[in-house]
């Protein structure tokens, strides 16, 4: 058993030997707007009418930014708008803990088994 991890960290090794580091570029922090667009599209993916944590933190993001670009134009609308942006941006992170995001454990290429059932579905499945 010992042999075939060692065999496959060899691999591992022999293939991360052949990358070349990429040159970073002047200015931003590498990889930084990469992120934000990473972010946002995972934020979009999925079902179009799903009420997602990332979706609803990225229209409170949108309502803030709209009442900053809208603050000189219209100042009646910025208040409503910055509560607005703010009240959802305090749902979105609370729905994080609701409805955690499900996070698949792979390896090479492969699901891997959790260690089990979660304490909240032994429970339901006990009640029944």
């Amino acid at each position: 058993m010992s042999e075939r991890y060692q065999r496959e960290i060899e691999e591992i090794l022999e293939e991360a030997g052949d990358l070349v580091p990429a040159k970073p570029r002047l200015g931003a922090r590498p990889g930084f707007w990469r992120l934000i667009r990473a972010y946002i599209g995972q934020s979009l993916r999925g079902n179009r009418w799903s009420l997602s944590p990332g979706r609803v933190m990225l229209i409170a993001v949108l309502l803030l930014l709209a009442a900053l670009v809208l603050r000189g134009a219209l100042p009646g609308i910025v208040g409503p708008l910055a509560w607005a942006g703010l009240l959802l941006f305090i749902v979105g992170y609370g729905l994080f803990f609701v409805k955690p995001p499900k996070i698949e454990k792979r390896w090479r290429g492969q699901t891997v088994e959790s260690g089990g059932e979660s304490l909240w579905t032994r429970l339901r499945r006990r009640m029944k």
